[in-house]
């Protein structure tokens, strides 16, 4: 809440932070404008053979059952004359999304030398421009076999990257033996269980496809949390505003209006139960047994920053400071052993944004401060001085609307914007620090901004949470319920 704190204390903007504030920003505009070129330079390592110590390896066996001919699969072989295989036959690569669906990929995928593999590839890294999906079916002859088959300006054009395509997408990689190889390697998650290892690390680029030994395509099913996309959070943020707004009316029903109503104080607590419930869950979804513990911290922040458990806690404090505001915290909220005589609304105002922010996480949200969040303020400043520069300004940009910010409605939008500028500041300065310790600014300093930027992505979202459809399942779905109901 020192984002909050900086507002409360009527923080000024005064001209020097303001042209230091642009000073930054220019050289933000800069770094992106000189970021094509390094990625130039990077691709120049993309066709090497891997490190001497993990070799890209041609020969996998392990696949033969995989890469068939197409035209006519019962004559498929491969290296041993007759008919030669066109297609490598990967299934169900995006269980979210595209369940039990099968592509025709590169005979020589991941084979032999390093390579972007992936950038022309459905369903994540690209998409078919005619109608298809990327199957043996969907693909003429000539676009199949090798990898530079589909390189040809007749069949790359066939397929169109998003311009939002994941971090990995155009990272190079091959696969190699683990057993021969002294970088980092992963096991193959699109060919799982054949002892197949792909290595980003040995073809001298970050593994993205991987955060902390978890795939990402893989977020909703291992801790039912995807990353949340802006506008989600948005929505999510002025649903709880307005939602406190109503619960404030039944204020009129008491006889006094000056303090908090017996609904508030039961939503308080009922809140406060809820997170503590999720943030127990969350702890046992994380495999603490497998992998070293920083590893598996770095995994848990994760899940925990991007969960509606954090999102939730930061709307409740804000909810806190509209109470405040409202001068709602003037009487006792906590039982009279804890909130007695001599105590302010301020010091209750503190009390209760700590039991939320910090009580309602279990302590964790403390040691993350310390880890995670106290060094992206250094790191990562600007982004803290444009939130809180937000912070400082919503009531003004309320006033800008013709609403009057102590109206129910003005109150709601600044309590909805604050909230929303909080969760995102805080989300991004956590999360961006969780991918600088995976070893993300080996791309550069803006590398794991971009990649939290191109992780929030709606159609994971949607898919993850309402990819089934509306039924009463949805109510089991906690980090959505959090999100719009409670």
């Amino acid at each position: 809440q020192v984002l909050q704190g900086l507002a409360l204390g009527r923080w000024s903007l005064h001209n020097g932070f303001l042209m230091k504030l642009l000073g930054i920003l220019s050289a933000v505009a800069v770094a992106l404008l000189l970021e094509p070129c390094l990625q130039a330079v990077a691709a120049i390592s993309r066709h090497h053979t891997g490190s001497p110590g993990c070799p890209c390896i041609d020969s996998l066996p392990q696949l033969r059952n995989r890469t068939v001919n197409s035209l006519n699969p019962s004559a498929t072989k491969l290296g041993n004359g007759g008919e030669q295989a066109d297609c490598l036959l990967a299934r169900d690569l995006d269980k979210l999304k595209h369940p039990g669906q099968e592509y025709c990929y590169p005979t020589d995928y991941g084979r032999g030398h390093c390579e972007s593999w992936d950038v022309l590839l459905p369903p994540e890294c690209a998409n078919q421009r005619s109608q298809g999906h990327g199957s043996p079916a969907d693909l003429p002859e000539k676009c199949k076999g090798w990898l530079r088959s589909r390189q040809t300006p007749e069949c790359s054009d066939l397929f169109e990257a998003p311009g939002t395509a994941l971090p990995w997408c155009r990272e190079p990689w091959c696969y190699v033996d683990p057993h021969n190889c002294d970088q980092a390697w992963s096991l193959s998650y699109y060919f799982p269980g054949l002892g197949m290892a792909y290595s980003y690390a040995t073809c001298g680029s970050a593994n993205y496809f991987n955060i902390w030994n978890a795939v990402q395509l893989e977020m909703c099913q291992l801790f039912a949390v995807v990353e949340k996309p802006y506008p989600i959070m948005w929505l999510s943020c002025w649903a709880c505003a307005f939602l406190q707004q109503l619960i404030d009316a039944t204020r009129r029903f008491e006889e006094l209006q000056d303090r908090l109503a017996t609904g508030q104080r039961a939503y308080l607590l009922f809140q406060l139960f809820i997170l503590i419930t999720e943030t127990v869950a969350n702890i046992q979804r994380i495999p603490w047994s497998k992998n070293d513990f920083w590893s598996n911290y770095n995994l848990y922040v994760y899940v925990f920053i991007n969960s509606s458990v954090f999102v939730r806690a930061t709307m409740m404090s804000q909810v806190v400071w509209d109470w405040y505001d409202a001068g709602l915290l003037k009487y006792s909220v906590l039982p009279n052993q804890l909130d007695g005589k001599g105590w302010t609304d301020e010091m209750r105002a503190g009390v209760l944004v700590a039991i939320f922010q910090f009580a309602s996480s279990m302590g964790v949200f403390a040691v993350i401060s310390v880890t995670h969040l106290v060094p992206a303020l250094v790191v990562y400043h600007w982004i803290f001085l444009a939130v809180a520069a937000g912070l400082v300004k919503s009531r003004t940009w309320v006033g800008m609307l013709g609403l009057d910010p102590e109206s129910r409605s003005g109150r709601a939008l600044v309590m909805g914007t604050n909230s929303f500028l909080s969760c995102m500041g805080i989300q991004i300065l956590v999360t961006v620090m969780v991918r600088v310790y995976a070893g993300e600014w080996k791309g550069g300093y803006f590398t794991p901004l971009r990649n939290d930027f191109l992780a929030r992505r709606l159609d994971v979202w949607y898919a993850c949470h309402l990819g089934k459809g509306i039924s009463v399942d949805i109510f089991w779905d906690q980090d959505f319920i959090n999100l719009f109901i409670r």
